[in-house]
């Protein structure tokens, strides 16, 4: 049964990905056909190619995000244990290479590099604290993490769910994206993105164009196509202009679909929290860049993350598989609080300096070490 749902799913997702390529066809010749006719005269031959030209790049982006949205995986455990294997064949080593990051104006004493990587400069402590543990492999994490998928009786690191369509786990799963014909996952979730903000952009670009002639002549001429593209561009625009903000709002808090639902409706707690402070790092966290232009302009740069990076990091700091406080870290707790009072006033006192000396974060972690 579960098959025949994912095969369905799948041809039609097949379907709408040509239909996608079908109406961004009747788009460029429409526009060629019909409104570029007009441009010169309304515009003149400068500005008129400069519209062209925006009308290309939009182009451009759409098909470029949408064709990697497609072919690029979302990422699972089963991707990185093939990643691993493949890295252990051809540089002898399943982890990726580790290095030291620039600190307060001066490099790391072990460290050989002469510069650090830009893509790090400015990230907030918690990501780069986060970031050492991209040298960690699934083989390390079966030594201590328990939980495993139902329905692939696999390894199921934090933040990766189970997609009942491509039927297999995905690191950091968002949702099964017909339009894509694909999972949105860790790996592919930036091609998204920006596939539907480009598709917005350029529905609104059509709309403005189309509009600029329609008291034109040749706007009677080709009444049928026009009025269709106006309607369908109108209401393509007004969903997707919803839709983005939804997407990006989710993409700017740290948060996935599921991960999102399963918090605000209860119906998945988790104590140990998977986002950042800043947007900016959130987002660093998909694009794997922290410059804005470099996020919106076309990119096959590798994630900062391999997606098991949280599963250690709540090892480290107390929780379990489900996101709970170890009983181990609980009894601790428990014998903190008989402790005299006076301990546990010094132990204040310096917890509020400490935030008083970085209110807010902005602090970057000394000698940590980043995984590229």
């Amino acid at each position: 049964m579960a098959s025949c749902y994912s095969l369905c799913m799948q041809t039609l997702g097949l379907f709408l990905c040509l239909s996608v390529y079908v109406i961004l066809s009747i788009h460029v010749y429409a526009f060629f056909a019909v409104v570029a006719k007009v441009l010169k005269k309304r515009l003149g031959v400068f500005f008129g190619l400069v519209w062209i030209s925006i009308g290309l790049s939009l182009v451009y982006n759409l098909v470029f995000n949408h064709f990697w949205s497609m072919i690029i995986k979302p990422g699972g455990p089963k991707d990185l244990i093939e990643n691993e294997q493949l890295r252990k064949d051809i540089k002898n080593r399943e982890s990726r290479k580790a290095a030291r990051v620039k600190v307060d104006g001066r490099m790391d004493g072990n460290s050989l590099q002469e510069s650090e990587d830009d893509r790090f400069e400015g990230l907030q402590k918690d990501v780069k604290r986060l970031m050492k543990y991209r040298t960690k492999t699934m083989g390390s994490l079966r030594g201590f993490w328990n939980l495993k998928c139902p329905q692939c009786n696999e390894l199921k690191p934090a933040r990766t769910h189970h997609c009942s369509i491509s039927e297999a786990c995905v690191f950091q799963m968002s949702h099964y994206c017909l339009f894509t014909n694909n999972c949105v996952g860790l790996e592919n979730q930036r091609y998204f993105l920006l596939f539907i903000l480009y598709s917005f952009i350029g529905a609104t670009y059509m709309l403005i164009s189309i509009i600029s002639i329609w008291k034109h002549y040749i706007y009677t001429q080709n009444l049928a196509l026009m009025n269709f593209l106006v309607c369908f561009d109108g209401l393509l625009s007004f969903c997707l202009f919803f839709y983005n903000l939804w997407c990006w709002f989710l993409a700017g808090s740290g948060l996935t679909t599921v991960e999102f639902m399963g918090r605000n409706t209860g119906y998945k707690s988790n104590h140990y929290d998977f986002t950042f402070s800043r947007i900016r790092d959130n987002l660093f966290k998909v694009f794997g860049t922290k410059s804005y232009f470099a996020m919106l302009s076309p990119s096959l740069r590798y994630n900062p993350f391999n997606g098991i990076e949280w599963s250690f990091q709540m090892k480290d700091l107390g929780f379990n598989e489900y996101g709970e406080v170890s009983s181990k870290y609980a009894e601790n707790d428990e014998e903190n609080k008989l402790k005299p009072s006076t301990e546990m006033t010094n132990v204040s006192g310096s917890a509020v300096m400490a935030e008083d000396d970085d209110p807010e974060g902005e602090e970057e972690a000394e000698n940590t070490e980043i995984a590229i």
